[in-house]
């Protein structure tokens, strides 16, 4: 397939937004015109890549932004259109929704994946530069958000999920690494040409490595933070921003579940459950399957994955999780790793009577890490029946609340080997709970 002829393709249609995004737009659009909030409408952009292809495409030709190669604002660009002209083109935009003969609902729900990558990528990157000290962050925001349209467009037009990785996909189609395709969608639609200093070929610098380091974070995901082909990119981002690999890894941590907490699409949440639910075998786990969708609830799809990662993954001998009995008030064994077939833990219930560990600890959103000089206060203590039957060893706990709706306890320890819980994986484990709570309980 010819690229330039397939750009020009494209860049003839006006492409639509995302379902929530034109419900927003439009209820923005519909107010007087003295409460129309331009601040408001950028930060609608810049949550939404195609609203924001749209915006763009209207300055794309600008001789001032072709000569001096720079990106505009968000903000700046509806202003500089002014009130009328932004209204009357927002009006006019069109949804991107599944329909039968049209668009496949599981491709819709991929390019909801896609674009949800680049919103973390554009946080993560937004946030990298923060730590470096660097306030000049929207044209990398904007070009990181901008980065997956070509393929999401791809995927549009053929009503298809790919066969292979997207991106490598599209590269083999056009007999052109994905740069190439990037520029010549820049030029088609067009774009400002300031994407292209960052985008395309040019001298390195720290902003333009670490733009492409958040994309590559963002785009794969799916890999496995655990595996080190993934972690080298995070790594190589802490040490130009001159800060500790973990802290580089929680800001790719905040912008999965910034993202996922503000969907405008369900494919918004699945960068989220990507960082979650990684596969033990080192295989490449689809990512619908992976987010439980549909066919299953995804909770519990992920409370699986998530005690298969704590055993193989993280090594824990004994994995176990209570899940609360609401009728009953108590915790009751739902899932294990590592309990023997006769062990009273399988059948015992655990009580959450007032004044009791279970009873205080269940209270409200916490963990727990009880080395073995606490773990024999806690039986000094406490008279729970449940501390009879788990061992003298070491161990680390953590509740999982929906909300303020309690859900469950993991509990992990070392029962076999009694060997310790050092702090990176007591945290790591901290971790994989937390991310549990944006699933629906």
């Amino acid at each position: 397939m010819d690229l330039n002829n397939w750009s020009q393709t494209i860049a003839d249609k006006r492409w639509p937004i995302l379902p929530d995004t034109l419900n927003e737009v439009r209820d923005a659009c519909a107010r007087h015109s003295d409460l129309i909030n331009f601040t408001y409408l950028a930060n609608l952009c810049l949550s939404d890549p195609f609203l924001l292809l749209d915006l763009f495409r209207v300055v794309g030709n600008s001789r001032a932004l072709q000569r001096n190669e720079s990106i505009p604002a968000v903000e700046q660009t509806l202003l500089l259109m002014g009130l009328e002209a932004v209204v009357t083109r927002f009006n006019r935009i069109e949804a991107l929704e599944p329909v039968p003969d049209k668009l496949d609902e599981d491709v819709y729900e991929a390019v909801g994946d896609w674009l949800g990558r680049s919103r973390v990528a554009a946080l993560l990157v937004k946030e990298w530069l923060s730590i470096m000290g660097d306030l000049k962050v929207e044209d990398c925001f904007v070009a990181a958000l901008l980065y997956n349209l070509p393929g999401c467009i791809y995927m549009i037009q053929r009503n298809r999920l790919p066969d292979r990785p997207l991106l490598q996909e599209m590269s083999d189609v056009f007999e052109a690494d994905y740069a190439q395709i990037l520029a010549a969608f820049i030029k088609a639609m067009p774009l400002p040409a300031g994407f292209n200093a960052l985008l395309g070929p040019g001298a390195p610098n720290k902003r333009r490595q670490l733009l492409k380091l958040a994309i590559a974070t963002a785009n794969s995901l799916e890999h496995g933070v655990s595996r080190s082909t993934w972690q080298v990119g995070v790594d190589t981002a802490a040490k130009l921003i001159n800060s500790t690999p973990e802290m580089a890894y929680q800001a790719v941590v905040h912008a999965v579940l910034n993202v996922a907490r503000h969907p405008h699409v369900v494919g918004y949440t699945f960068p989220a459950r990507a960082l979650l639910l990684l596969p033990s075998d080192g295989k490449k786990m689809e990512m619908k399957k992976a987010a439980g969708l549909p066919g299953g609830d995804p909770l519990e799809k992920a409370i699986r994955e998530s005690i298969r990662f704590l055993a193989n993954d993280l090594k824990f001998e004994r994995v176990l999780y209570y899940h609360y009995e609401h009728d009953g008030h108590m915790l009751k064994l739902r899932y294990q790793v590592g309990v023997s077939a006769d062990s009273p833990l399988r059948r015992l219930s655990v009580e959450l009577e007032p004044g009791s560990f279970f009873g205080v600890f269940t209270s409200k959103p916490q963990s727990f890490h009880a080395p073995a000089s606490v773990r024999q206060q806690l039986t000094r203590r406490y008279d729970d029946v449940f501390f009879q039957h788990v061992g003298d060893q070491e161990f680390a706990l953590m509740t999982l609340f929906g909300g303020h709706k309690l859900s469950g306890v993991f509990y992990v320890d070392n029962a076999a080997s009694g060997r310790a819980i050092d702090d990176a994986t007591y945290h790591r484990f901290k971790d994989l709970v937390t991310r549990l709570t944006l699933l629906p309980q």
